[in-house]
């Protein structure tokens, strides 16, 4: 058996992914699904994945804090994650306790990080979802005049979440022509409960 076939190897290089995935936009991983519990069963969408981070566990994307998911998150206190790599035919299900911080020394830090035409996400006029009579970026015709202005202000501050995901429960496939190979990962404290599982 390969090295590349042990359990450890298979999470610090899954973590390795996730880390690359937060820090470069063209990667695969950088653009997860995020699900979230619903009362019609689960929302779903795509979020930019901002921050992976080993030490902690946790995953961090961002939100407009009146969109339904930040209720979802809110009230189920949970969140679940995937990724897929097309090219190393990798998929990653990872799922856990999930906060949202609006107005903590964790939403200002992670503001800070949101720069330029970034902010413009959180400007909208009515909260995401809002039925419109016509197509729109949901944008004021105000904002858009001065946009040098706005993207240096700090407008759309009130309407920011950062959502942080701990890792507690890390489900790993990769398709082969051979015959797929897929492990579980779950933490109960540090150290996590690994075990190869059928795919």
């Amino acid at each position: 058996m390969s090295h590349k076939d042990t359990l450890k190897h298979v999470l610090a290089s899954t973590w390795a992914m996730l880390t690359r995935g937060a820090a470069h936009s063209s990667d695969p991983f950088h653009e997860p699904v995020l699900a979230t519990g619903n009362a019609d069963g689960c929302g779903l969408r795509t979020v930019i994945l901002r921050r992976a981070d080993e030490t902690r566990r946790i995953l961090i994307c961002y939100a407009d804090a009146r969109s339904t998911k930040i209720a979802e998150i809110e009230h189920s206190g949970c969140a679940g994650w995937l990724f897929y790599h097309p090219r190393k035919k990798i998929q990653v299900r990872i799922h856990g306790a999930a906060t949202v911080h609006t107005n903590d020394a964790t939403a200002e830090a992670q503001w800070e990080r949101v720069k330029g035409f970034s902010r413009l996400s959180f400007c909208t006029e009515q909260p995401p979802g809002t039925p419109l009579l016509r197509p729109s970026s949901g944008l004021s015709e105000r904002l858009l005049k001065d946009l040098p202005k706005l993207i240096s202000s700090n407008a759309g501050r009130e309407h920011f979440a950062a959502i942080i995901g701990h890792v507690a429960y890390m489900d790993w496939l990769q398709l082969r022509p051979s015959g797929n190979l897929r492990a579980r990962f779950q933490w109960d404290a540090d150290l996590p409960d690994a075990s190869w599982i059928v795919p």
